[in-house]
């Protein structure tokens, strides 16, 4: 018979189909003799249909998230790890006292490695060159002398309230600094430069975890991120690009800029992108999510024919205005925002009712919706709310006689509206302190929900000062970042580190008073731009950087200019720094934090060979989100069982070895913080208070990891789990029941 040709064309079923490989093998010299053990057991199951000698078929064959090598050398332990692209992670993790000199890593199938500038493994092959980014090293103090192991019964907190809104007792991070180092042409190991603590874990995590590039062959830029409930981060910018990737329309405006907002995955993956605009120049500037995960946007625009509109441009030479997109990456309504003069939105938040609360800078003195007079000067700041239907609910003029412009926008628990920016003014209303001088300060003002002003406070000092970020803590603090040039900033708990300017991150209580300041940055030109805060009181803080001395660095600076994360613990004093790049220009704009705690950090990116890439740089330059694994908590899964109950596979690593851990179960997601007479108050779960109980509580396992076999019922189903480490007081990821 005519051999019959396969669906795809490459062959046939009896013609064999030659391909090139190439086949690297990795081995760990010294190690000792063990067995791979899966954690993470995921929903899907396989079927092999293999045959062949000695062969056979296999079915139901489960998955798993993870690997893990336990005692692959003495007092280490091999975590690997994948996502959805199929890209490959690894860590060591050593117990307290392991020596962490016994990792050594070789490679059969490759020409050779060398380890360049930045500190990066290159591996050469016969198909290219590979790239392992530097690795980070870190240490934890969970403080468990002082914690002692939580015993406790936790089964009575199905009925608690909310009681303490303290933050929880979170283990302190220590980055140590870490290089690859040459064995041969073919082995290598890892080298710290201090000497690790003994009596604390060590964690060598080699990577990012990945980063994506957004854009198309033009120009593309990225301004503001947010992350939904499933992980996945939307980005708004500005584009010129008529082939942007993964769009789902058209380009409204020939070579002028669109607004795009897309999705991406949790694991990396673009989801979609949409154009937004009209025939004139859009930008996207800030972007916030609802609780449908639908993405509010804000920016300018010089479009009268703004796809989406429910009212007409209101004048002069742009508007502001707000939009919706739905979690499926389509328009559901747009809306102008001015008068007759210059407009433009910047800073997007949403409150508890979903209504959209905008800050921007203006020079419309008719301001539509206006609930009290422009100040003076050449422009004014504004807030404004816009309903969950896409109406103006008030606006209100933010300033005094110079020029003022709000650039930062976010929400305290009672729906305060708390705004920043930069101000020539020295008669800002609402000021509880004094203008300290130089071109301008930076601010912070506080409006109620029904817009009254409540107070104003200048930040700054005899020089040059601008805010551009603005975040609020879980106890309402108002964290701040940006630029200065002033060397005698009030409240700092540092000097200025040189250069014409350095970053600055600060913290305002809830009655605008200031309570610490410190300067961030090395002997050049340092700028701040995002700002997020964790459940820790943590600030974390993205941007630019021209210093290759950054303070705090657990890497090495790239090239050019480099953007940069990093994390200022609640007394103001810097934990780490990471720069983040290429060898081109890149600039950190928007920094947000999933559920996970991981950052997802967006921006403008001219480098072709950003580390941690998964993906390839389109043009001229690109928008980007990375995404940093900051969290190092305990896993959890769950195996299915529903939807009418049964066996349920409970499994998690990472808990405390040897310590004790609690399974608790809520019907939804959410927000609880452990009451006061409970084992680790005021930690935060990620439960919501629908029939929260107490599940199961007993060892964590030798290792911190443990695998539970028991039974389900149907009432069970869509419920959903989450690990509370009694020792340290961390908890895993929520794992939804199903």
């Amino acid at each position: 018979d005519d051999p019959t040709p396969l669906p795809d064309g490459r062959g046939s079923l009896h013609a064999p189909v030659e391909h090139e490989h190439l086949t690297l093998t990795i081995t760990f010299p010294g190690s000792n003799p063990v067995t791979p053990r899966g954690a993470q057991p995921q929903a899907a199951k396989f079927n092999y249909f293999v045959g062949g000698e000695g062969r056979g078929i296999a079915s139901n064959v489960p998955s798993f998230g993870a690997v893990i090598y336990e005692n692959l050398y003495d007092g280490i332990d091999l975590h690997v790890t994948g996502n959805d692209d199929g890209v490959m992670k690894y860590e060591f993790h050593c117990a307290p006292g392991a020596d962490y000199s016994q990792i050594r890593i070789h490679y059969d199938g490759i020409d050779s490695l060398c380890v360049n500038d930045e500190g990066d493994l290159e591996i050469a092959t016969s198909f290219g060159t590979l790239r392992d980014g530097a690795p980070i090293v870190w240490q934890e103090d969970d403080d468990s002398t002082s914690r002692a192991r939580k015993e406790a019964e936790l089964d009575a907190v199905h009925d608690a309230t909310l009681l303490d809104r303290r933050g929880s007792s979170s283990a302190t991070r220590t980055t140590l600094s870490a290089r690859f180092e040459l064995i041969d042409a073919t082995t290598y190991r890892i080298t710290l430069d201090a000497t690790p603590d003994p009596s604390l874990p060590l964690v060598i995590d080699p990577e990012i975890e990945w980063m994506h590039y957004l854009g198309g062959s033009n120009m593309d830029e990225g301004f503001g991120g947010a992350v939904d409930s499933t992980g996945s981060t939307l980005v708004t910018g500005r584009t010129r690009s008529l082939d942007f990737n993964g769009r789902n329309n058209s380009h409204h405006g020939g070579d002028v800029m669109d607004v795009f907002t897309l999705k991406v995955s949790a694991s990396g993956q673009l989801q979609w992108m949409i154009y937004l605009g009209g025939g004139g120049g859009d930008g996207g500037a800030g972007i916030a999510l609802d609780s449908a995960d639908n993405a509010l946007v804000t920016g300018y625009t010089s479009s009268t024919d703004f796809a989406g509109r429910s009212n007409s441009f209101h004048g002069g030479s742009e508007d502001a205005f707000a939009l919706s997109v739905s979690a499926s990456g389509q328009l559901l309504w747009m809306i102008y925002l001015g008068g007759s003069g210059a407009d433009g939105g910047v800073g997007i938040a949403l409150d508890s009712a979903d209504n959209a609360l905008l800050t921007g800078k203006t020079n419309s003195t008719d301001f539509a919706g206006h609930s009290n007079s422009f100040h003076g000067g050449s422009e004014d700041a504004f807030a404004l709310s816009v309903s969950a239907s896409g109406q103006l609910q008030g606006m209100t003029y933010l300033g005094g006689s110079g020029a003022d412009g709000g650039v930062g926008i976010a929400l305290d628990s009672a729906d305060n509206v708390l705004v920043t920016g930069d101000t020539s003014s020295t008669d800002f209303a609402g000021r509880v302190n004094s203008y300290y001088g130089g071109s301008e300060d930076g601010f912070v003002v506080k409006v109620s929900p029904t817009g009254a002003l409540l107070w104003m406070t200048y930040l700054g000092g005899g020089a040059w000062d601008e805010a551009t970020g603005i975040a609020v803590d879980r106890v309402d603090n108002v964290l701040v970042t940006g630029q200065t040039m002033s060397s005698d900033f009030a409240g700092r708990n540092n000097s200025h580190n040189g250069g014409n300017w350095d970053v600055y991150a600060l913290r305002v209580g809830p009655s605008g008073q200031l309570q610490w300041m410190t300067y961030l940055g090395g002997s050049s030109n340092d700028a701040g731009h995002g700002i997020a805060a964790d459940n820790a009181g943590n600030a974390l803080v993205t941007g630019d950087t021209t210093s290759i001395d950054f303070a705090g660095r657990n890497n090495s600076y790239q090239t050019n200019k480099d953007a940069f994360a990093l994390k200022v613990g609640p007394v103001g004093v810097v934990e780490w720094m990471t720069y983040l790049g290429g060898t081109g220009a890149d600039i950190g704009q928007g920094i947000a934090l999933d559920g996970a705690g991981n950052a997802l950090v967006t921006g403008i990116t001219w480098s072709t060979d950003f580390t941690g890439r998964n993906s390839f740089y389109h043009g001229n330059q690109d928008a980007f989100v990375v995404k940093l694994r900051l969290a190092d908590g305990p896993q959890l899964s769950v195996a299915p069982t529903c939807p009418s109950g049964g066996p349920i596979r409970i499994e998690w690593s990472g808990a405390t070895p040897g310590g004790q851990a609690a399974l608790i179960y809520a019907r939804n997601t959410g927000s609880f913080i452990i009451p006061n007479n409970r084992p680790c108050a005021g930690t935060e779960l990620g439960l919501g208070s629908n029939q929260i109980q107490l599940a199961w509580q007993g060892g964590a396992g030798a290792n911190g990891s443990r695998t539970l076999n028991t039974t389900a019922g149907p009432g069970a189903c869509g419920g959903y789990l989450q690990l509370l480490d009694l020792t340290t007081c961390s908890t895993s990821n929520v794992a939804r029941i199903e």
